[in-house]
């Protein structure tokens, strides 16, 4: 019963999140152009996880939870620190490649809930791009099938990142000569599986959307924006032993 209590507070307080910033701008969260809804799944409105909902609402959905639900004490290996590189793919203007590597630590607050924050690196190339990116993202990490050894996983986060050069480059892209800028947000979502490997190292894989844009800062002008989609390997390594 309060589980299903807590899934109705949750719908209720993402659904009002999602429907304001819609109403305020229906545009922040649409797709960009010749992208289909198979390329980006969770980034058609009013869910835009591409845009700042990426971070909003999975800390609205997380706060919800931390709120209506008790703490599990027999949670053991609560902190760990992982590393994990990815690479994906863009499907429209440059076609961008992004090779990403996330160091970071995860924090078991409920069995089947982590919060996390993460040091990313980029390097973006294509034929008018090739520059490195630094940046910090916090997220959340949700866990709806959980085994012994064997966890399935939903995250989602959003933060900051700078690029060494202007990002991304005008491609020219059906008339489109806008030029990106160095500080840029950075949304990522993706499902995932972790899988242990001894009583305090486990592996990682994912499947995840990449998505960077400057929000319309300071203007649409300068906002041509980057999506991708790709995979990640990772390991992660337990601080506590159980």
């Amino acid at each position: 019963m309060k589980i299903k209590i807590l899934l109705i507070i949750t719908g209720l307080l993402l659904n009002l999140v999602t429907f304001s910033q819609e109403k305020v701008d229906n545009s922040f969260g649409s797709l960009p152009p010749f992208t289909k809804w198979y390329q980006n799944p969770l980034g058609v409105s009013p869910i835009a996880l591409h845009t700042g909902n990426g971070i909003y609402i999975p800390a609205i959905a997380a706060a919800a939870i931390l709120i209506f639900t008790k703490s599990d004490e027999a949670i053991s290996n609560r902190l760990s620190l992982y590393e994990n590189f990815g690479v994906s793919w863009g499907y429209y203007a440059s076609r961008t490649t992004v090779y990403q590597n996330n160091v970071g630590l995860l924090f078991k607050v409920r069995k089947y809930m982590s919060l996390g924050a993460e040091f990313t690196s980029y390097h973006v190339t294509d034929d008018v791009n090739n520059t490195f990116g630094f940046g910090i993202r916090p997220f959340v990490r949700f866990y709806p099938l959980t085994r012994q050894n064997f966890n399935l996983f939903f995250q989602s986060g959003a933060g900051l990142i700078y690029f060494l050069d202007e990002f991304p480059q005008p491609s020219g892209f059906f008339g489109d000569n806008r030029m990106g800028t160095n500080l840029n947000g950075c949304p990522q979502y993706g499902f995932g599986s972790e899988f242990r490997l001894s009583s305090r190292l486990s592996g990682e894989v994912g499947l995840w959307h990449v998505h960077v844009s400057n929000g319309n800062h300071p203007n649409a002008d300068r906002n041509p924006g980057h999506d991708s989609n790709g995979f990640s390997v990772g390991i992660n390594y337990q601080l506590s032993k159980k």
